[in-house]
Formats: C-alpha cells, structure tokens, sequence
C-alpha cells in the first residue's frame, strides 16, 4: 500500500479446489485486527477452508463479531484439535494473559508531539528502538511468525510441540501473513521486491508540494526525507530480525527472502484513491474491499442518546484520533488550543472521542462538547447532520471517509498518516492539518468555520464517493481472482521485472548515464579546442594576406 498500514504475503504451496488457508490474524491493533478478519470472511465465502490464527499480543476489546461467517467455530490453545468446520478460529493466549487483561493497550503518546522522532535524521535511529522495542516485547514472551514451506515458528510457543505439531499436521495449502510487525509503517521498500519501481517524485513527502508545482527544494526534502525513511526502515527490520534469531535460538531466513517466494502482493491501497504510481502485475490493489456500501446506506437509526447530540444545533463535527494514539494523551497547549476552537464555535455540537473519564477535564469544556469513550464511528459519518470528520488519518479511517462523501479534516500524527492526509486532500474534499497547529485554536476554527459553510468541500467529498461507487475493478473481486490464480501458478514469476535482479547502478543505468556524460563532456573539449585551432589559423591567415 504505497506507504500504508497493512500489506498481506502470501507463500503457496498445492493446489485444490478448496484450498486449506491458515491466516495469521495477530491481535495488536485494532484495524489491523479487524481487515484481516475481513478478508477471513471474504476468503470463507469464496469457498476455501479457513483457519484464523490469533496470538494476543495485548486484550484488545471489542473483536466478537468481527468474523460474520456462519459456519465459524472458535477453539483455544494449547490443545490437540482437528479441523472440521468451515472456518475455524484458533485463538491462543499467552502464558501472561492475565496480565494484559489488567494492563492498558500499549499507546505511543511520544508521536503526539515530538520533534525528535518526527525528524528524518534522528527518526531513522529512533525507530528501532521505539518501534521495534515494542515489537520485541510483545513478541520474545508472546509471539513470532516466520512463515516458509510447511513450517511456522513461533517465539513462547517453540517448547509448545501441541501447538507446532496440530499445526503441521493440518498440511494447509496457503500461509496468509501481514507483514505488518516486521516491515513496519513505510512499507513501500518492500513493494520493491515485487518490481515495484520507486514512489520518489511521484507521492510527495511531508512538507512538499506535488507535481507538477513541486520546485528544487520540494524535490530536495523528497530525497533528503525519502533516504532517512529508507535507512531507519532498513534498521527497524534488521532489529527484528536479530531478536526473532535470539528468540529462535538460531539463524533464520532473511525477511527479504521469504517475502519475494510469495507470488502476489496484496496492498490496501484503491488506485482512484491514491497517488498514481507505477506498478506491476504482481502487486494487487484491493483498497476499499472492507467497506460494504449496501450496509453504508442503510446503516440504520443511530443509538438515541447520539440522536439527541446530533439534533442539539444544525452542525455537528466528530473528533477522533484512533486507538492507538490517544486523546487523552494529547500535550497540554493542543487540548488548550481545541478547548478554545469549542469556545468560537458556539453554534456547532462536537463530539470528542476521548479514552478517558475525566471529570476536571470536562469542566473546562463548553457546553457544545460531548465527550465519549466510544463512538458508533460509521453511523455518525453517514448522518447529514454530521458536517466535518477531524480525524488523524489511519488508513480504516480514510476509507470510512472516503466511502461516505464526508468531508475531513486530516491531523496525521505518524506513519502513513501524512501519507493519507496528503492523498485524501487532493480530491478537495479534504484538508490535510499539521498536528502542531493544534494549539492555534483560532487557525483550526477558521478552517472548521470554511469547511461547514463552503459547499464545495461537500461537493468534492460526494464526488469522490461515486467515483469509488463506480470503480470499474471491484475490490473483492480483484482479490479473490488474484487468489485463485496465485494458487493454481505459485511458482509465477513473470510478473515481477528481472531488471530487479541486477544492482542499483545497473537497474538505473548509472554506469550508462556516466559514460554518457563523460563522453559528452570529452567530445564538448576536443570540439571546442578544434574550433580554437580553425579559428586560431584563419586569424593568422587573414593577417598575412593583408
């Protein structure tokens, strides 16, 4: 996905009609949790034998009724079981469970508003350690996955042969794993394995214009932001792959190489969404293969007590910023600045999803404020009264957006998030905010003020929904083809360019573009000394004669 949150790798290995599929399904972030369940389902209906493996990294809340396939049975390990259902959920807790239970999900507030880690140069050392030290943690004593032929490894559960053995045992045709704990946020590099050629110039970085108004310093800071996100990516995997050896107790197959055995690529990324990039075939985009847009015009009544809210005043704005980055977390002088939009704003009802009961908080607000620990996200964005979404941009988010024409206001904080901000404004139906603005609360209620009275905004936001409405290439569809085929061909690699083979001075023939240059600067001096030489005589001559 161009620099998104989630990219699914897939290593084939026989093929039959009805193909076995083990679907690896981590439970560490909620999005993450709930696309992969999607496709579970989607897989299921289609016809295939699915089993959805889930390890908890942390007791996230809120997953039943995330897989709404019927035929669904849900067993626990450790236990020696057989597959009989249809689809099958295997969920497994880890030894410190109960600990999680009692623990709060692990949040980033560090992303909210520091300046270190949001540097290029100094992010591209930081995020190891931040990034990947989370991982580590959540995965020496709770979780791994490498996937190859026939075999799965898995960090806690090495000495459990129950787990390993139930698992072999099953023969499954498919592995399906996001490669989401070891390739992290900036995905795009592993694109690249696929032939995917590089996005620099054609996705612009933060604090770039986009062609073709880019200029020679937007073109700097593309490069200059673009190699520090290489580097700090390459670090991040390097560290991951270190300390799965550690867990493993030996040496493993690089990433890299397990990754390039699958032979397709899916990407939640929808082509008339996103920047236009070039691609290849192996690289399926299947963005928006969640969004039901049948249940998204008949989401129903909403919940009574947001009845009441939404009726308060004529506009109503809804503020969320995720669950992995939290409100409540938020740095002081951005909650001052909000608190004060909200007072500038007395004709227009906010509601604020904000993770904690917080009883002083609260009285510093007006009365137009509704905090909520949860909100029906969907249903409020499909209610006319509901005039602006301020969101920070996470990928469910942006499809949500984009797939109910409402307009937003995009904060991102980390990750793709200014990715999303920046592709989601260019259709003009939304405007992509710095997060450190946040404390201008007369900036951000001139810009709520604009995007409620300006229909255009409306305009552009519906407009893009028919366009997604009407996208010639459905989603599901794109999906279950490429799956079928990269099933029946597992060993296709056509599709991938060989040109990927060869170095960097090969692939971007430098050694061409240098010889070229030198020859060119060579030929340029013998010419000009020639001329000289011709000049020089006919000037020696003409004095003589006269």
């Amino acid at each position: 996905m161009n620099i998104k949150l989630l990219i699914l790798t897939f290593c084939f290995l026989v093929f039959s009609n009805a193909s076995k599929i083990l679907i690896f399904n981590p439970i560490f972030g909620f999005s993450h949790v709930k696309f992969i369940s999607k496709m579970a389902d989607i897989i299921a209906d289609h016809g295939h034998n699915v089993t959805l493996f889930q390890p908890y990294h942390n007791a996230l809340k809120n997953l039943d009724g995330l897989v709404k396939n019927k035929n669904i049975e849900v067993k626990k390990f450790p236990c020696n079981i057989q597959i009989k259902n249809f689809f099958q959920i295997l969920n497994y807790y880890p030894s410190h469970y109960s600990e999680l239970l009692k623990a709060e999900t692990q949040t980033f507030p560090i992303f909210w508003d520091s300046k270190l880690i949001g540097n290029p140069i100094l992010g591209a050392f930081m995020l190891a350690s931040v990034l990947g030290g989370e991982f580590k943690k959540t995965s020496m004593g709770r979780y791994i996955y490498i996937t190859s032929i026939r075999k799965v490894l898995f960090a806690e559960v090495v000495s459990d042969q129950n787990l390993i053995n139930d698992l072999k045992s099953r023969k499954f045709d498919v592995v399906m794993a996001e490669t989401f704990e070891l390739t992290g946020i900036y995905i795009q590099f592993s694109n690249g394995l696929f032939g995917q050629p590089s996005f620099l110039g054609h996705v612009p970085q933060p604090g770039s214009k986009g062609a073709p108004e880019a200029g020679f310093l937007d073109r700097l800071n593309d490069m200059y932001r673009f190699v520090f996100v290489h580097i700090g990516q390459e670090r991040l995997n390097l560290y991951q792959n270190k300390f799965i050896e550690e867990a493993i107790g030996r040496p493993v197959p690089f990433w890299k190489d397990l990754v390039k055995q699958s032979p397709v690529y899916i990407t939640n990324s929808n082509p008339y969404l996103d920047f236009a990039v070039p691609t290849t075939a192996s690289i399926v985009h299947v963005g928006g293969i969640t969004m039901d847009l049948e249940k998204m015009k008949n989401v129903g009544k909403l919940p009574e007590e947001y009845e009441k809210i939404v009726s308060e005043r004529e506009s109503t704005v809804l503020i969320s910023f995720g669950s992995v980055i939290r409100s409540h977390e938020m740095p002081e002088n951005f909650k001052a600045g909000i608190i004060k939009m909200f007072e500038l704003l007395p004709d227009i009802t906010f509601i604020w999803k904000y993770e904690k009961e917080d009883v002083e908080f609260q009285k510093r607000l007006p009365k137009n404020v509704h905090l909520k620990k949860w909100v029906p996200q969907p249903a409020l964005l499909a209610d006319e009264r509901v005039k602006v979404f301020i969101t920070h941009g996470g990928l469910g988010s942006t499809m949500e957006v984009a797939y109910t024409g409402k307009p937003a206001i995009m904060v991102p904080i980390f990750g793709d998030q200014n990715h999303n901000a920046m592709m989601l404004a260019r259709h003009g139906g939304a405007v992509a905010y710095d997060k450190f603005d946040l404390k201008h609360g007369d900036q951000l209620a001139n810009v709520i003020t604009t995007m409620v009275s300006d229909p255009k905004y409306k305009n552009n936001a519906k407009m893009l929904l028919e366009v997604l409405r009407n996208q010639p290439i459905d989603p599901k569809m794109n999906f279950l083809n490429h799956l079928d085929f990269a099933i029946k061909f597992p060993n296709h690699r056509s599709q991938v360019p060989e040109i990927n083979e060869v170095g960097w001075i090969a692939h971007y023939y430098l050694d061409v573009l240098v010889f070229l240059s030198i020859s060119a600067v060579v030929f340029t001096y013998l010419l000009v000394k020639m001329l000289k030489r011709v000049f020089r005589r006919f000037l020696e001559k003409k004095t003589k004669t006269e």
